[in-house]
């Protein structure tokens, strides 16, 4: 073959990609490639941790003492400011996909009590560490994800 027309015929299929992937850019079809919906799936034997952490800092007496009833098993926990407890540890297995407890807690504020829900909508919140909390402060008990007050009563 003459070199002429191999450049020749090389320039035109560089020519014919450029713009094949400049419609593709330009219609976004590139973007729509890709499934969203696999971002919020939750995997099996993914483990999802409640956490309550005590930011009573700067209180005379800033313990505050929790319980958490799940099955029966109510046992008090007693935190100081800046203490952590894993409230629910829940395993998706892939059968059961859902959780809830309900956590009592008190404090020279008064008390409170709130839901303890886990489900994959808050898993998908809590994504990429799977840990999500519950900051108990001044005005009452503060969850993160969905930036939502109890308050002391």
């Amino acid at each position: 073959m003459n070199p002429k027309t191999l450049v020749t015929n090389f320039v035109i299929f560089l020519l014919v990609q450029i713009s094949n992937l400049s419609l593709e850019v330009n219609s976004l079809s590139a973007y729509h490639k890709k499934d969203y919906r696999s971002e919020f799936k939750v995997r099996p034997n993914t483990v999802v941790r409640m956490v309550i952490t005590n930011d009573l800092f700067g209180v005379k007496n800033g313990n505050a003492g929790f319980v958490c009833a799940k099955g029966g098993n109510k046992v008090w926990k007693r935190s100081k400011p800046g203490d952590r407890y894993v409230v629910v540890e829940f395993k998706y297995d892939g059968k059961m996909r859902h959780t809830f407890t309900h956590c009592h807690l008190r404090s020279n504020f008064g008390f409170v009590n709130f839901p303890v829900s886990v489900h994959p909508d808050t898993s998908a919140q809590c994504y990429p560490s799977y840990v999500c909390g519950y900051s108990v402060r001044k005005d009452g008990v503060f969850y993160k994800p969905e930036k939502k007050l109890y308050r002391w009563k």
